[in-house]
């Protein structure tokens, strides 16, 4: 079983949910998958970073919906163009990253629009945090570090150094510093 990383930001006086990310590298590449505020909106993608761990240069590569076996878009700091073909995921991974995210959303995160997080949207409201479209789950808020406006949590070990990457690249309203 793959372990993936995880990143999450959490703005609990603004945005809220501002980023959730989970990772894991095979061979030079890091396949992953991210939800984040874009306003009012949260969308969700799969993400492919080819070569990233090599000499050649990366290439980035992002799903169109939240869809492993949908459309893809390659992008770079200056924008993003569709591909054809069913993307940058081989086919003998793509279960395993759709049992990853499925996971890392039963352990992270709730849907506001979900009835059976009644009580977790009821917890968030008693510590006087807002109820938004997504949300961290009441009892992952102790492991991020909240001494700044935007809490945070990393897996130990995880390269930060791909959410940077990320943040020059995807649409939410977190640049990671």
């Amino acid at each position: 079983m793959i372990e993936p990383h995880v990143h999450i930001a959490y703005a609990p006086r603004g945005a809220g949910l501002l980023c959730a990310a989970f990772w894991f590298v095979q061979g030079d590449d890091v396949y992953g998958w991210s939800t984040g505020a874009r306003g009012g909106d949260y969308p969700s993608f799969f993400f492919v970073l080819e070569a990233y761990y090599s000499t050649r240069d990366t290439v980035c590569y992002r799903s169109a919906q939240n869809d492993v076996h949908g459309n893809w878009f390659v992008g770079s700091t200056e924008g993003e163009s569709p591909i054809g073909g069913t993307g940058p995921v081989p086919p003998a991974l793509r279960p395993e990253l759709e049992r990853m995210q499925d996971a890392f959303v039963r352990e992270w995160l709730f849907y506001r629009d979900d009835p059976t997080h009644h009580e977790e949207a009821q917890e968030l409201r008693a510590r006087e945090l807002p109820v938004l479209a997504v949300n961290p789950r009441p009892k992952k808020l102790s492991k991020l570090a909240t001494g700044a406006p935007v809490w945070t949590f990393s897996t130990p070990g995880a390269d930060l150094n791909i959410i940077t990457f990320l943040g020059r690249r995807w649409t939410f309203d977190y640049a990671p510093q």
